[in-house]
């Protein structure tokens, strides 16, 4: 396995962060859209809300995707 710098592994750490940070916002939203528009039985955009559900699980799939790329990296920078 090729081993990664310090320096390599922190500039890393801080792209991650912002992306998990701007996903984690998007699972919020498709959330609470999909709460409002299957209280009011509505569509918005043309998504009905279980297709709001499956937009925030599939950003929480890649928040925890992401988060055990980063365990890896991490593991790989000590060795």
């Amino acid at each position: 396995m090729a081993q990664m710098s310090k320096e390599v592994y922190e500039a890393e750490k801080k792209k991650v962060k912002l992306i998990r940070n701007i996903l984690e916002t998007l699972v919020v939203i498709f959330l609470i859209v999909g709460i409002i528009t299957a209280t009011l039985n509505v569509t918005f955009g043309g998504f009905t809300p279980v297709l709001w559900f499956l937009l925030a699980f599939w950003a929480v799939l890649i928040i925890i995707c992401m988060e055990v790329t980063m365990i890896r990296a991490f593991l790989e920078s000590k060795e």
